[in-house]
């Protein structure tokens, strides 16, 4: 892993985000709907951490088409559920995290300061996600606090989604869809994740990935920094790489625009 101050920031035109646990603290939300889902229909209470490494180790090894029906289909048979129709549960999963989606969630300290400070210096920014439209349209069209900061949907050059791709991360399909897009080569771009999956996505499209620290992801930290070219535990620090920089980039801004 190198060192922040190592990145070559005048080198990139495209600056790309994931959503869940780099841009916005939602990870815990998916542990907690879970939870409820097992303790409802299997009758038995699971530890928060030990539900998400389950769900992380089935997303991680698993490339149905429809990795989040298929992961229900699994909870059904694992815990064997009253209910038995996985359609019927993935909507009742998606019912249960989307009051909490629209009440409770939050973008990650400092994050919109350092979106909007990229955004002003001209660089093309990217959110490239497995999160659903129907999340989304949470994010951007109903969650006040949010929308009382930022517009997803203004701020962003490009919003890619679970829906855009046929591949899950780790496989690169989404990094590589956008730098076709925009006919960009991997040098140009930088990539913002926060779990080991997102980051080897990353990687594998020969992208510089940037970890953002999120607690959930901790029990994979050894890993990620294995592989990441960057670590952050504040989108601060990187704001302070930025300002180091805006000399620089507000010239190149200025052509770029």
């Amino acid at each position: 892993m190198k060192q922040l101050n190592q990145l070559k920031l005048e080198d990139k035109k495209y600056i790309i985000f994931d959503m869940d646990g780099t841009l916005i603290d939602s990870i815990g939300v998916w542990n907690r709907t879970d939870q409820k889902l097992i303790e409802e229909f299997g009758g038995i209470s699971i530890d928060l951490d030990d539900i998400q490494a389950e769900r992380d180790n089935f997303l991680h090894n698993n490339q149905n088409s429809d990795i989040y029906l298929a992961y229900c289909g699994y909870l059904i048979k694992k815990y064997d559920f009253s209910i038995q129709d996985t359609d019927r549960l993935l909507k009742i999963r998606w019912d249960k995290s989307g009051e909490i989606l629209e009440n409770e969630m939050d973008f990650k300290p400092n994050v919109v300061n350092l979106i909007l400070k990229l955004k002003d210096l001209g660089f093309t920014l990217i959110l490239a996600t497995m999160t659903t439209q129907v999340q989304l349209d949470i994010y951007s069209k109903k969650n006040k606090t949010m929308l009382g900061q930022m517009s997803i949907e203004n701020v962003f050059d490009l919003i890619t989604r679970k829906e855009d791709v046929k591949n899950k991360k780790p496989n690169p399909e989404i990094y590589n869809k956008i730098m076709q897009y925009y006919s960009a080569i991997p040098s140009e771009c930088l990539i913002f994740e926060d779990s080991y999956t997102g980051v080897l996505a990353g990687k594998n499209s020969g992208i510089e990935v940037v970890n953002i620290y999120d607690k959930y992801a901790d029990l994979d930290r050894i890993r990620i920094n294995e592989i990441t070219d960057y670590s952050i535990e504040n989108y601060a620090e990187f704001i302070e790489l930025v300002n180091s920089f805006y000399p620089i980039k507000s010239k190149i801004a200025t052509k770029m625009k």
